[in-house]
């Protein structure tokens, strides 16, 4: 788990408070595939159930949406990164992966649930590639990007500029280096 020194903890959280404060947030129903974008859906969530506060926990955010979270690993033969059942309402992550994998390929198995995914495969690591060829996979980690690092929060954390490397950045958020990397491109930003 990526640790934050409280007082860059207290930092962020109050410059997201500030922020969130002054945005107006709308409750939107869940999205369909067909009626929002990827990253729309990861909004229309976290406007849903997020607090606010870094890191976004995705785990908490399935519970709240009535899906239960299991951490399954190699004693129960699950050699996956991570799979989503719709019909018995389950996302099973694979518990030996590193913490920030586990968090991604949790919001990537909540994605296919918010995107509608009824076909979704069990999940290798290659899924959670930039390279995903499966148009269902890019559009799973676009919901998961936008879920654990929301385009809102991370611009307004690197326009303060309190968080001057992407290391920053990526332990503020909870998620790997190149994670954060990736968005902070994706979003035109520059640290």
């Amino acid at each position: 788990m990526a640790v934050l020194y409280p007082s860059a903890r207290v930092v962020c959280n109050a410059i997201l408070r500030r922020h969130t404060m002054t945005t107006e947030v709308q409750t939107r129903p869940l999205p369909t595939r067909a009626a929002a974008t990827p990253a729309a859906a990861a909004r229309a969530l976290l406007e849903k159930h997020w607090n606010g506060r870094l890191p976004v926990d995705p785990a908490a955010i399935a519970i709240a949406e009535g899906i239960k979270v299991e951490r399954l690993g190699v004693f129960e033969d699950f050699p996956y990164s991570g799979e989503f059942l719709r019909e018995q309402g389950v996302i099973r992550v694979n518990e030996w992966e590193a913490q920030v994998r586990q968090r991604f390929t949790l919001a990537h198995e909540l994605g296919h649930y918010a995107l509608g995914h009824d076909d979704a495969p069990r999940d290798f690591a290659e899924a959670f590639s930039s390279k995903a060829s499966a148009p269902i996979e890019r559009a799973a980690n676009q919901f998961a990007a936008e879920l654990l690092m929301p385009a809102s929060a991370v611009a307004k954390l690197v326009q303060t500029g309190i968080f001057k490397t992407v290391d920053d950045l990526a332990k503020a958020f909870n998620v790997s280096k190149v994670a954060m990397t990736y968005r902070i491109n994706n979003l035109g930003l520059f640290v």
